[in-house]
C-alpha cells in the first residue's frame, strides 16, 4: 500500500471527499465555525466509510496543522502522522474508489489497520486542541470535531472487522458440520449375508 501521491491526486481526493475542501475554506478565510457548519461537517463525515473518513480527516489534519504550526508544537507531529497515513493508504484508496464495489477480502485487508490510525489521529488532534488552549477558536473547534469523528469511525471499523471475523467463523463451522458425500464405501452383499440372522428361511418338513 505504500506509495507517494501527486498534488493532482491530493486535489482529486479533496474534491471527492468534500469535507477537506470545506475545512480548507474555513481555515483559509478565518471563518467562525457556526453550529450549523459543525453539524454539516459531522453529517458529511459520518456518512462515509471508515477508510474514506481516515483519508478525509488526514487531509483536514494537514491543513489544520499547517495553520497553527508556528504556535502549537504538536502540529508538527500531527502533520507528519497525517502525511504518513495519506502516503500509505491514498494510492490504494484511489484505485478502489474508481473500481467499486470492493471485494470483501480486499476491504478487510484495507480496514485491518484503519482503527489504530484513526485513534492515532484522534490523540494528536486532542493534543493540538489542548496545546492551542483556545476553546472558541475555529482551529480548536475543528480539532475537536475531527477527533470526535475519528474515534466514531474507529469504533465502526472495529465493529465491521468483528462482523467479518464472525461470518468467517460461522462459514468455517458450517463447512465442518456438512457431511462429505463425495465418496461412500459400500460393502456388497453376498449370498451368505443375505440369509443371515433373522432372514433364514425354514422349509416345510425340515423341522424336527
Amino acid at each position: 500500500m505504500l506509495g507517494q501521491i501527486t498534488g493532482d491526486q491530493y486535489e482529486q481526493m479533496r474534491q471527492q471527499l468534500i469535507v477537506p475542501l470545506a475545512i480548507s475554506n474555513i481555515l483559509g478565510h478565518d471563518l467562525h465555525v457556526e453550529a450549523d457548519m459543525q453539524y454539516g461537517l459531522h453529517m458529511a463525515l459520518s456518512e462515509i466509510d471508515p477508510d474514506s473518513a481516515l483519508m478525509a480527516i488526514a487531509l483536514c489534519a494537514q491543513d489544520l496543522a499547517a495553520k497553527v504550526i508556528n504556535r502549537a508544537p504538536i502540529a508538527i507531529a500531527l502533520q507528519k502522522e497525517a502525511t504518513d497515513i495519506l502516503n500509505e493508504y491514498a494510492p490504494s484508496w484511489m484505485r478502489n474508489n474508481l473500481n467499486a464495489p470492493i471485494p470483501s477480502h480486499v476491504y478487510e485487508d484495507i480496514l485491518e489497520t484503519v482503527p489504530e490510525d484513526l485513534e492515532g489521529l484522534a490523540d494528536l488532534l486532542d493534543a493540538l486542541g489542548a496545546d492551542l488552549n483556545e476553546t472558541d477558536s475555529a482551529c480548536a473547534t475543528l480539532a475537536s470535531l475531527l477527533s470526535i469523528q475519528a474515534r466514531a469511525h474507529m469504533e465502526i471499523a472495529d465493529f465491521v472487522l468483528a462482523e467479518i471475523a464472525y461470518e468467517k467463523q460461522e462459514d468455517h463451522v458450517k463447512k465442518a458440520q456438512t457431511p462429505d458425500f463425495s465418496y461412500q464405501s459400500v460393502t456388497p452383499k453376498t449370498e451368505s449375508n443375505s440369509f443371515a440372522g433373522d432372514n433364514v428361511i425354514v422349509f416345510p418338513g425340515a423341522r424336527e
